[in-house]
């Protein structure tokens, strides 16, 4: 396999005012192994960074003379000497955990056209089918997702050149890298990297899409099922009512600060919220640091950075099963956003899972059901 560049293809920016509010679209190069590296276009808006990752922006905050804060999920990038250099730290794994990157030119390199559609991927050498590829048309190489029964990885976006694909992302939190061959119509030899910890392989064949339909569940619950069983600001057990008004639906989100479609879910709640005034929202995580101190902290950055203005409450460690055991109605919970719609007469829809805005028209979907399932029909 070819080294991995990942390039996105993007041109010069307009030069601004020479006093720095605007400087040249750069690139960072993210190290992820000796071979292997992601790239990213990367400008400077004033003291800050901003990153280009697929079809969003990333804004990193200048706290230090060469430390840029990671927003929404913490960590930094740290700048060496020279500054052309430096190492990503995130903050979701221990501090010795460093990927390095050097900063230089943008380049624009044209991809070539490439394969669209929609291929079943196998991981490790697995039998069964556990995500899906789907790669979108565009003028400046693939774009696309790799679906999952459950979510996504959001904006994927790179090259396709000689019938090898590259594609990456980074969300603050994860940094990931596929490439393959694309060989009579499948993807086949294909590498799978996470930062620099991670690696496995994958292929994929051509299938049929997933149906957009979201993960409903409709229970019936007794008003004395209706609460949570989480913890306070010392990490003691208190119970939160979830009885909703007679005139609401109070909305339940089961998220956790590390979790890149928690961050999707919470700004489609934010839009929505503002469309049904009357419910109630809250959202209650579940983390990886069980030391109280530290994880209302990590959870007060979350809240401020996504522009929560409802309550954030901590649910305990990050376990789907520990998730499930704080709500006495419930027998599992499936994944990370779990959505609970709590209507006044005792019905709870149950929504599993998000399709974040690289997913497309399943994404819409997920839109068309949130905005039902907010309505007190």
């Amino acid at each position: 396999m070819n080294r991995c560049f990942c390039f996105i293809a993007i041109g010069l920016a307009s030069c601004g005012a020479p006093n720095g509010d605007h400087a040249p679209i750069q690139r960072i190069v993210f190290a992820l192994n000796d071979t292997t590296e992601a790239t990213f276009p990367i400008d400077t808006v004033g003291l800050n960074w901003e990153l280009v990752n697929g079809g969003e922006r990333m804004v990193l905050e200048r706290v230090g003379d060469k430390v840029f804060s990671v927003p929404v999920f913490g960590g930094s990038w740290t700048l060496n000497s020279p500054s052309t250099v430096g190492f990503w730290t995130d903050s979701l794994r221990s501090q010795e955990y460093r990927v390095d990157f050097n900063i230089g030119p943008s380049i624009d390199l044209k991809s070539e056209p490439h394969p669209i559609g929609t291929w079943g991927a196998r991981f490790g050498g697995e039998e069964d089918v556990t995500a899906q590829l789907v790669l979108e048309p565009s003028k400046n190489g693939p774009v696309g997702t790799m679906r999952t029964p459950t979510g996504d990885y959001r904006f994927l976006s790179g090259t396709f050149h000689g019938g090898f694909l590259h594609l990456q992302t980074y969300d603050g939190a994860h940094l990931y890298c596929f490439e393959a061959e694309y060989r009579n119509g499948d993807w086949v030899e294909g590498h799978f990297y996470s930062g620099n910890h991670y690696h496995t392989t994958w292929t994929a064949s051509k299938t049929e899409p997933w149906n957009n339909d979201p993960q409903i569940v409709r229970l019936n619950v007794p008003s004395e099922q209706l609460h949570a069983n989480i913890l306070d600001d010392y990490g003691n057990p208190f119970v939160l009512s979830l009885e909703p008004l007679a005139d609401q639906v109070l909305v339940v989100d089961i998220l956790g600060s590390w979790c890149p479609n928690c961050m999707d879910e919470v700004r489609l709640l934010s839009e929505l919220r503002d469309s049904f005034p009357n419910n109630r929202l809250i959202s209650i995580a579940f983390e990886r640091d069980t030391v109280p101190a530290s994880a209302l902290k990590r959870l007060a950055r979350f809240k401020a950075d996504m522009g929560m203005d409802w309550d954030l409450f901590w649910g305990g460690r990050a376990s789907k099963t520990l998730a499930a055991d704080a709500f006495p109605f419930l027998d599992k919970v499936i994944s990370f956003p779990t959505t609970l719609f709590i209507h006044p007469n005792g019905l709870v829809v149950v929504h599993s899972g998000f399709n974040g805005p690289a997913t497309g028209d399943a994404f819409l979907a997920e839109k068309q059901a949130f905005l039902h399932h907010f309505s007190n029909d």
